[in-house]
């Protein structure tokens, strides 16, 4: 019995020590304030974005739970030939709040991502799939403000390891022509 009570302890322990370093959605976004341009500050690798450089994502609100989503980047260089593709987001929470969100890209495709960290003014957002293997750090402009960026590595230092972040180049008027 006693050493029953160990084990139990113990896988408790660990159990409450993994829980720690788990990051949560935040508990409301805004489907207006989150829609717009976006600009990719860094990623995780992803197979599809592997040649993109001034990626960029567009929410466009089809109404109260749905969003159109436009991603764009250049191949390789800035200037070089644009990626395009489109998509839709629908909000997985039962109201309008967007913090858990279902993409689906060409028609099949669908994966839930979260919002895991948000600034108050909406100007900067992190969102990535539940493990973190694929992960945004995205800006209302294409470069962010280092201490803006240094706040989003605080909220993952304890999740992820930072080297894992590709910092995306960016044309520094955000254009696309």
């Amino acid at each position: 019995m006693k050493n029953l009570f160990l084990t139990l302890l113990c896988v408790s322990y660990l159990f409450a020590l993994e829980q720690k370093n788990v990051l949560q959605a935040v508990p409301y976004v805004d489907v207006q304030k989150f829609s717009g341009l976006w600009y990719e500050i860094a990623r995780t690798y992803n197979d599809y974005q592997e040649r993109c450089v001034a990626s960029s994502v567009e929410y466009i609100l089809k109404n109260q739970k749905e969003y159109e989503i436009h991603n764009r980047c250049f191949d390789t260089h800035i200037r070089g030939r644009l990626i395009e593709y489109k998509g839709s987001a629908e909000s997985s929470n039962d109201d309008t709040n967007m913090s858990k969100i279902d993409m689906t890209y060409f028609w099949i495709f669908t994966k839930r991502y979260e919002v895991f960290f948000l600034e108050e003014d909406y100007s900067s957002a992190v969102v990535a799939d539940r493990k973190l293997e694929q992960l945004w750090i995205l800006s209302r402009s294409p470069t962010i403000d280092e201490n803006a960026l240094q706040k989003i590595h605080a909220v993952l230092e304890n999740v992820m390891d930072l080297k894992r972040l590709i910092y995306t180049s960016q044309d520094a008027l955000g254009r696309y022509k």
